[in-house]
């Protein structure tokens, strides 16, 4: 979920992630390299369609405006895991963190169709998704591409 043109079913498969993200990991995930600490950035934006506006960034084929302020959602643990052969990484917030994710979530959730929730990782926007309610609970599970490295992501995570 890198701010590269992707196909917009990878902003798909990240909304539904995210709408499972209350329940614990997927059963049969394997576990790779766990990562202590780290933060994701959050914020709400919303869709756009100038993109010839320098605010208007398209996120895996989706067009949002920039945040100008991003809320750090600190992360107690960041895992590698492989679900049904697809690169993920597990995302178990702190408490703090866990506050501004379900806050986030819920902003989104209630600013309708147009509202997205907006993830940076080491600087870089990974993903603009659709919530459509409010999401409870301190995990989240990113799918990535096949072309993206878990490890990687996970890396970045921590280094926030």
């Amino acid at each position: 979920m890198i701010l590269n043109s992707r196909t917009p079913w990878l902003s798909l498969i990240a909304l539904v992630v995210l709408v499972l993200s209350a329940c614990s990991a997927a059963d049969g995930a394997e576990e790779g390299s766990s990562v202590t600490g780290g933060a994701i950035e959050l914020a709400v934006s919303e869709t756009c369609t100038d993109v010839s506006d320098p605010q208007c960034v398209s996120v895996n084929g989706v067009n949002v405006v920039l945040p100008s302020v991003f809320e750090r959602a600190n992360v107690e643990d960041a895992v590698v895991a492989a679900v049904e052969g697809q690169n993920a990484v597990d995302v178990t917030f702190s408490s703090d963190g866990e506050v501004v994710f379900n806050t986030l979530s819920d902003k989104a959730a209630q600013a309708g169709d147009a509202a997205r929730l907006v993830m940076k990782i080491g600087g870089k926007i990974q993903a603009a998704v659709t919530v459509m309610q409010a999401l409870d609970g301190n995990q989240m599970q990113i799918i990535l591409s096949p072309e993206e490295s878990a490890q990687e992501v996970v890396d970045l995570i921590r280094a926030g």
